[in-house]
């Protein structure tokens, strides 16, 4: 069974959809992260698909996970899946739309107990992290997708040197190169996530599983957190982190997370698209 530590979900911009969830039963836990529009063009929910997208996916996920369902996490959301996408592609012929390039899609961690062990599936920059009863750490995240967000982050930081541009100016100069690399996405030299256009992605999901013969400490985060490690370097690696949300808890983490963005909210001590991202977390431990 999962215990519950801490859980936390907040907007990068209040003003704005979350398009960040997390959800957790008796068997499972995880973080869900929608990758925001960039065409402009939002189909089913004026405001954000994507956010649309991961509380669907989080509603459908989870029913099948409390109701004790034994396939594999796959197969699960291959169900759940379907008919959003029947729903998305009726919308945009309706709309006579035909789909935009960057169609909603959502990066997941999951920690679910199934038949005696501890799976994970991973999918995206969504992180997942777990204390193993043998004393190692075990992490995982894409790294494909930090890869061609980092290409663009550097061109904006060029841009903001060389012509003296905010990098929000230097971002928008950068959208299509934005655009280029979603459509790389489940294809093979890209990078693998849920997707609302096809099931590619599933097959490549992250996987591992373990015997549950101990308790076992996990976490599930959204990129927005692990920005603690990846952007501000507060933590050397998720390992590090792990440990620091077991003995200070999200609260802390959160706050010095949200102050070192405050305190480069341009963004050009630490280059990134934008001050602050939606920013989910939560851990506990299996049994």
């Amino acid at each position: 069974m999962f215990e519950l530590a801490q859980q936390f979900c907040l907007p990068g911009n209040p003003s704005l959809p979350n398009e960040d969830t997390v959800a957790f039963g008796s068997c499972y836990c995880f973080a869900m992260d929608g990758a925001s529009c960039l065409s402009g063009i939002n189909v089913i929910d004026r405001n954000s698909d994507a956010a649309w997208m991961v509380q669907r996916v989080k509603v459908g996920l989870c029913a099948l996970l409390d109701a004790g369902d034994p396939r594999p996490t796959a197969d699960l959301l291959t169900e759940v899946l379907a008919p959003l996408r029947e729903e998305y592609l009726t919308a945009c012929r309706k709309n006579g739309i035909h789909h935009p390039e960057d169609a909603p899609s959502a990066g997941l961690a999951l920690f679910r107990v199934r038949d005696g062990m501890l799976e994970f599936f991973g999918l995206g920059d969504c992180v997942g992290v777990a204390a193993l009863p043998d004393g190692s750490i075990f992490s995982s995240t894409d790294t494909a997708l930090p890869a061609l967000d980092d290409g663009v982050i550097r061109e904006m930081a060029r841009l903001h040197a060389e012509e003296g541009i905010s990098m929000q100016e230097a971002k928008r100069r950068c959208n299509q190169q934005l655009l280029e690399n979603r459509s790389k996405r489940n294809r093979p030299g890209g990078y693998w996530i849920l997707d609302l256009l096809s099931d590619d992605g599933l097959a490549h999901a992250r996987q591992r599983s373990w015997p549950l013969t101990a308790p076992v400490t996990a976490a599930a985060f959204s990129d927005g957190f692990s920005q603690l490690t990846d952007t501000f370097g507060l933590y050397q690696d998720y390992a590090g982190l792990l440990s620091a949300i077991e003995t200070k808890g999200l609260d802390l983490l959160s706050a010095a997370l949200f102050a070192a963005q405050d305190a480069d909210a341009d963004c050009t001590t630490y280059p990134r698209f934008k001050k602050r991202d939606d920013t989910c977390a939560l851990w506990g431990t299996f049994r």
